[in-house]
């Protein structure tokens, strides 16, 4: 259980400065795009490497001036090299009184996106209400105001680590490594299931 939640608690927390209150539809935080853009380049690697979106399709209900966009949001995690894949999905009216949104397509792919990387756990601080408590804003201020000041012996703790684990093991972690989705940032996680998958191999060799 501890491992299906590793990618979600790895980027489930929300730095409050990039969010901003939108005062419709009773009130809500919403999330920076770029924000979420760069959150999810540094857990999976550069977009169109390690992340995307492809089979982009949209459909216009003329009789109600509204767009449906769908997609697939594909990612890679660390331990595995196929392409892991989500549907995405969003609306929105294009079209009012004769007036035509010139921005609707960035909007619904946008709100798609970031729709899809909730069911990941990016975010989901926000999208389980947790901004609407002060104290816990203020917590996440506090947490993110220190974000400059990173382990700088990152790297040497998680080689360590590595010491003991299987050569195909070893392989994908340096990969991680290489390509930018194991960093300073999420590497305690990394070391966690290092430490299971090392655990893992002695109860199975005794």
């Amino acid at each position: 259980m501890k491992y299906n939640l590793q990618l979600w608690e790895s980027v489930e927390n929300t730095d409050p400065q990039f969010t901003k209150t939108v005062n419709q539809r009773g009130g809500f935080t919403a999330i920076g795009a770029q924000y979420q853009v760069k959150r999810a380049t540094e857990t999976f690697g550069a977009f169109g490497y390690g992340w995307g979106v492809k089979d982009e399709r949209i459909e216009k209900w003329e009789d109600c001036g509204l767009a449906v966009y769908q997609a697939t949001l594909w990612y890679k995690y660390w331990e595995t090299a196929e392409d892991h894949c989500i549907p995405i999905h969003s609306s929105i009216k294009y079209q009012s009184n004769g007036r035509v949104d010139d921005d609707f397509m960035k909007k619904v792919a946008t709100d798609a996106l970031t729709k899809g990387l909730s069911k990941l756990g990016f975010n989901a601080d926000v999208f389980m209400g947790k901004f609407d408590d002060n104290k816990y804003v203020n917590q996440m201020k506090k947490k993110f105001s220190g974000n400059g000041q990173e382990d700088k012996d990152w790297l040497e703790k998680v080689r360590s680590a590595m010491e003991g684990l299987g050569d195909e093991d070893v392989v994908m972690v340096e990969e991680a490594i290489t390509n930018g989705k194991l960093n300073s940032k999420n590497y305690k996680k990394t070391i966690d299931r290092i430490n299971e998958l090392k655990a893992a191999k002695i109860n199975g060799e005794n």
